[in-house]
Formats: structure tokens, C-alpha cells, sequence
């Protein structure tokens, strides 16, 4: 059974949050959040329960990637010392915590919730990068590639003063505790390892129809009088400025000390295709699943249900 780390309540965030705030209203455009998602099982990790041909008023901007600032500005988001003293509570005081990632989630008022999920793991050897989304949750789920998992810390914080787009979260496991962050958010965060803590995020409540007919290649603009949808070279809907519920995501990667930091950098010990298949295949067996090995283990799909109908998880729920 995998041991969920501590969870951290973190007030303030940010040392100024308003800096924060305006650097989101001037950056842009978002994009939905379904174009970042590879597949619908990936959206659907995300939060998402609808069809793939629907794309909920949810947008995403990356302002840091691997370490790097992609946004003017964004460098005090990713090296916010709060953050990263807040990891250490979660993790240790000894652990090396290495900020990779920001991005910024907008919702528009919807009706149905961002469902429970955990964010998508990562394994030395085996990322999203060349894993399937739904391989990587399984292979978390199945508690036996704990020694290769990569540690992330995740801070969530919001922009957002309501009604509606409350931040739920299990710290204890999905049968266990439930805690919900309630708007008006006053710079606070929650910090964890988001890849094993279920969250979701309660309906967003306004004013605003719920646009159905979005495509992948909307953007959302900000425009003097708060926020455009732009599809297909027209505007299809507007939300006044703070009609958008506003999360920044910070995540980093987290190491026992400088030595499991320098074994992740030089690739010791990194899962391969052939190891991961190996391991699940013997711990089906010790489940008593009978299942032949496959020779294509990302699309067999005895292979795959097998694995589902196993490790899955069931999640909580709103």
C-alpha cells in the first residue's frame, strides 16, 4: 500500500500575490485544456468526463517548463521560496527540491465538476513522453514501481472569489479524508504529491452560457473588457475579468538527497518497456491473473483490460 506524504496548507503563496495576478491578465493566449491532453483516457486523467468532441471552457497556459521561464515574468512564480519550504514540509527537511513547472488554468462557469483525479506520474525511464497516460496510472496504482517513481510536489493556488470552484482533496487516500478549500481564496495554496492525492474542483457558478460548440484550436484572449473566446476567426463567447476561476500549478521534483538527484540525472537504473511488462506480468500472476504476456504491451487489448480491471482505483466523488 503506497504511503501518501504529508499535506501542506500554505498562507500566503505568494509575497505579492497582486504581481501574480496581473502577470496572468497580461499573458496569453490560453488554450483549451483539451489540447493538451495526447487521447481522451489523457483528457479524462485530467479532469474531463465528457466526449472527446466536447471542449469545456477551460483553458491552460504553461509559463515554466524543465526549469525554464516561457513567460516574462514568471521566474518569482517558479522559484517562490514558499513553495519550496512547503515541499520540504511534505517531504523532509533534507530532500533537494528542483522547481520544473508552472502553468495557469481558467475556467469558465460550467456545470458539471473537474472531476477527481491524481495528476498524470512520471518514472525514471517512463514518462508520458513515450508511456501511454493510462499505463503510467496503472503502473502507480499497482504499487510496485514505488523505487522509480519520481517525486513531485505540487502547489495549487487560485485567483477566485466565487460562487462555486471549491478545491476538493483526499489527503488520506479516496475511502479516506475529505478536505475542501472554499473560495474567496486569500493567497493561499495546498501543496502535495498531486500524483497520488485525488483533487477535483467543484462546478464553477456565473452568469456565462456554457459554450458547445469550442474547438481545440479556441484561444482565450485577454481584451479590455475581460476575457474573448476566439474560434474559427470569430469570438464565441466573453467573460468579464474575474468571471474566470484562476489555478497556477507549481510543480518540482523532489530527491532524498544528492545522490538519488544524480542517479535520476544519469539515467541509473531506468525502467524499460521490457522491465515494466516483466513486473506487472509477474504481480498479475501473484494476483492469480492469467494473462499472456503481450508483444505490444501500449495496445493489446487483452493486455490492457486486464491491467484496468486489476489496479484500477475507483475515484471519489464530488
Amino acid at each position: 500500500m503506497q504511503t501518501i506524504p504529508d499535506v501542506v496548507r500554505l498562507q500566503p503563496a505568494y509575497d505579492d500575490p497582486q504581481a501574480v495576478s496581473d502577470l496572468i491578465d497580461g499573458a496569453g493566449p490560453f488554450w483549451p485544456l483539451a489540447r493538451y491532453a495526447a487521447s481522451t483516457a489523457e483528457l479524462q486523467a485530467m479532469g474531463s468526463t465528457k466526449p472527446s468532441n466536447f471542449v469545456p471552457p477551460w483553458f491552460r497556459q504553461d509559463f515554466a517548463l524543465h526549469g525554464l521561464a516561457l513567460v516574462d515574468g514568471a521566474e518569482p512564480i517558479l522559484h517562490n521560496r514558499h513553495f519550496v519550504d512547503a515541499a520540504h514540509g511534505v517531504y523532509g527537511g533534507d530532500a533537494v527540491v528542483r522547481p520544473t513547472t508552472v502553468y495557469v488554468n481558467l475556467m469558465g462557469a460550467t456545470p458539471f465538476p473537474f472531476v477527481p483525479h491524481v495528476d498524470v506520474p512520471a518514472f525514471r525511464g517512463a514518462t508520458r513522453v513515450d508511456y501511454p497516460i493510462w499505463l503510467l496510472q496503472q503502473m502507480r496504482a499497482a504499487g510496485i514501481f514505488e523505487p522509480w517513481r519520481v517525486r513531485i510536489a505540487t502547489a495549487v493556488s487560485w485567483f477566485w472569489s466565487g460562487p462555486g470552484g471549491e478545491f476538493h482533496y483526499w489527503p488520506d487516500g479516496p475511502e479516506g479524508r475529505h478536505e475542501v478549500e472554499s473560495p474567496p481564496f486569500d493567497n493561499v495554496a495546498i501543496v502535495a504529491d498531486n500524483e497520488i492525492t485525488f483533487h477535483g474542483v467543484a462546478p464553477v457558478v456565473g452568469e456565462e452560457s456554457l459554450p458547445t460548440s469550442l474547438t481545440i484550436d479556441a484561444q482565450l484572449h485577454r481584451d479590455a473588457a475581460g476575457w474573448s473566446v476566439v474560434d474559427g476567426g470569430a469570438v464565441q463567447c466573453r467573460y468579464p475579468l474575474r468571471a474566470m476561476r484562476t489555478t497556477v500549478s507549481w510543480k518540482a521534483d523532489v530527491f532524498a538527497d544528492a545522490d538519488e538527484m544524480k542517479r535520476a540525472d544519469d539515467h541509473v537504473d531506468d525502467l524499460s518497456v521490457g522491465r515494466v511488462v516483466d513486473m506487472l506480468h509477474a504481480n498479475l500472476r501473484s494476483r492469480g491473473v492469467d494473462t499472456p504476456r503481450p508483444q505490444d504491451p501500449f495496445h493489446d487489448q487483452v493486455w490492457v483490460a486486464a491491467i484496468a480491471d486489476t489496479y484500477r482505483t475507483e475515484p471519489p466523488r464530488i
